[in-house]
């Protein structure tokens, strides 16, 4: 195959001219590369924001795209769900059926894949026909193409008011959504991941001296992610001490009871509610002489059993409540029972720190909750 240049500053193969606007035939698309070769790594694939390539249309079969393949499986994970649905509901399917795509690529997909939006909103798949519509805020059916789809535009969410109880008052999937956009196996706050993986997978092996997973790895684990997550500041107790001030505490978590272990906002009553609280106090006297704060306190038990929402400045002020304590223990549980379907449908699957991949881990329920209401406190991040 030789390549000859156009007056045009076009190229062209075997007398297929490749300047914008030419003729073109076949089905295949190649990207030319910068110096006129077909690049194998550039078969076009309709993207975010639209951008042309110049092609050349070549008789060929197609190899599969990662578009083509996550279109098709979206299309087909519409047909199996009840409507309406919610994009967390997609994103569950997903997960179930095909843990190798991409959430922020499914993402893109869904919105391209909508009907009711601008042709800008869908990107390089303004031109395929829609697969879903748009009902409500994060809520779809699937596209009536006979009919055509709905004309009315979705509505905007109402002025929030008043303390954030319910579903209608607080955006959790947009909340969540935007946390785990970010979410890559570099990025700061995935430290949640590896240390949430360690703790949970090796709860008989945590304290152990001498072992790969043991003690030592045990420590360095929860520092990273206290770290990560602010709790290392030049202001804190911590910032003076190393990793292995927290050996009381590696050994007051290898003896909690299983209850704690198991303990999520699905199981919140009277009695578990102690649990926590006692917890907590456990937690904070491993880690005497450093006066640990509520917000320490809670980020450990978050970080470890995933129990309980981390009590941060963003959380307090997103969820409207003050201190660590009973009272607002007892509303984050009724707050879960009110959004407990949302809340099941948004919890990710963790990452593996050697991979980055899926586990099969996923976050707690009081780490969904957690994430929605940092988010929703004004976390500028």
């Amino acid at each position: 195959m030789s390549f000859a240049e156009p007056a045009q500053g076009g190229y062209t193969t075997d007398g297929v001219e490749l300047a914008d606007g030419g003729q073109h035939s076949g089905a295949v698309s190649h990207v030319l590369g910068p110096m006129g070769q077909v690049s194998p790594a550039g078969w076009r694939e309709a993207t975010a924001d639209g951008v042309e390539a110049r092609e050349l249309r070549l008789g060929v079969p197609r190899p599969r795209l990662a578009a083509d393949t996550i279109w098709g499986r979206l299309e087909e994970c519409v047909q199996h769900l009840s409507e309406p649905f919610r994009a967390s509901e997609i994103a569950g399917w997903f997960r179930r059926h095909y843990p190798d795509v991409d959430e922020r690529s499914l993402r893109t997909h869904i919105q391209g894949a909508t009907s009711n939006v601008s042709a800008e909103s869908r990107g390089g798949f303004a031109r395929r026909p829609p697969l879903i519509t748009r009902i409500d805020r994060g809520l779809y059916t699937r596209c009536d193409r006979e009919n055509g789809p709905v004309a009315t535009e979705v509505q905007p969410p109402r002025e929030r008011k008043g303390r954030r109880q319910s579903s209608r008052d607080v955006d959790i999937e947009g909340a969540v959504t935007a946390y785990l956009a970010r979410r890559t196996p570099d990025a700061r706050y995935t430290s949640f991941d590896y240390c949430f993986n360690h703790f949970q997978q090796n709860r008989r092996r945590m304290a152990v001296w001498y072992q790969s997973t043991g003690m030592e790895a045990s420590c360095f684990h929860l520092a990273f992610y206290l770290a990560s997550w602010g709790m290392l500041r030049g202001s804190s107790g911590l910032f003076q001490r190393s990793a292995h001030h927290l050996v009381p505490l590696i050994e007051t978590i290898a003896s909690a009871p299983d209850e704690v272990w198991n303990l999520d906002l699905d199981g919140y009553d009277t009695q578990r509610i102690d649990l926590v609280l006692q917890t907590a106090k456990d937690v904070r006297r491993a880690l005497r002489p450093v006066e640990a704060s509520d917000i320490l306190v809670s980020k450990v038990m978050l970080g470890v059993f995933g129990c309980v929402p981390a009590f941060d400045t963003y959380f307090k002020k997103g969820f409207g409540v003050s201190t660590f304590g009973r009272g607002a223990l007892d509303q984050i549980g009724e707050f879960y029972r009110a959004n407990s379907r949302l809340i099941e449908s948004l919890r990710a699957p963790t990452l593996d720190f050697t991979t980055g991949k899926p586990t099969t881990l996923l976050y707690t329920r009081a780490k969904v909750v957690d994430m929605a209401f940092f988010l929703e406190g004004g976390y500028p991040g």
